[in-house]
């Protein structure tokens, strides 16, 4: 079985998608000089960063599909997701037109999460128990994925960002916030039920 099969192409498109996304943040929030206008870049930023979260899922479905699951795919597909997802909201929570919405110890709480429930589940992995993703953390992904989009909205419609934008903005970071600590606490418990269970 070939290493990088179509998925794990797929997967290292999303990366590339997701970095490229990452680099033109970095052109807005260090405000380089570029040929293009502040807002454009946002939405050169917007594009890439929705083709990266696009295409999540379907490097999945085709390795299943075609019974190419690989371990590199495994570990490559999660990353990819904390690297765009993750990456994005530490820019954001700093860029002056997104740093009213976002605060660090927002991006704080998110990012501790992640580390948290990664760490978990290699562990029960490690110990022969399955600790595939739950309802409530797949939910969170797609939240957090919306709200990256919209707050990148909100640098590419300024002057004038529109009413709804903002609204949305406000309450996806705060239903974002809550839903990824709730789906931590799921986690944790459901680790603890089938650590309490196991003879580990």
């Amino acid at each position: 079985m070939p290493r990088f099969n179509l998925a794990n192409r797929i997967t290292l498109i999303r990366l590339l998608f997701a970095l490229v996304a990452l680099v033109f943040l970095t052109i807005i929030q260090e405000s380089i000089a570029f040929p293009l206008a502040r807002s454009t870049t946002a939405w050169v930023c917007i594009t890439f960063f929705i083709l990266a979260t696009a295409l999540d899922g379907l490097d999945g479905y085709i390795a299943r599909r075609d019974n190419t699951v690989t371990a590199f795919g495994r570990i490559a597909d999660p990353f990819v997701d904390k690297a765009v997802v993750g990456g994005s909201l530490i820019y954001l929570a700093v860029i002056p037109e997104t740093a009213a919405y976002l605060r660090p110890w927002m991006v704080a709480a998110i990012l501790i999460r992640e580390f948290l429930v990664n760490g978990i589940r290699g562990y029960m992995e490690s110990q022969g128990i399955q600790f595939a993703a739950v309802m409530t953390g797949k939910v969170k992904m797609v939240l957090q994925s919306l709200l990256v989009g919209f707050l990148m909205g909100v640098i590419a419609f300024q002057p004038e960002v529109p009413w709804w934008v903002h609204f949305t903005s406000v309450i996806l970071v705060w239903s974002t916030v809550a839903l990824t600590l709730y789906s931590g606490f799921v986690y944790v418990q459901r680790a603890a039920r089938n650590l309490g269970s196991s003879d580990i």
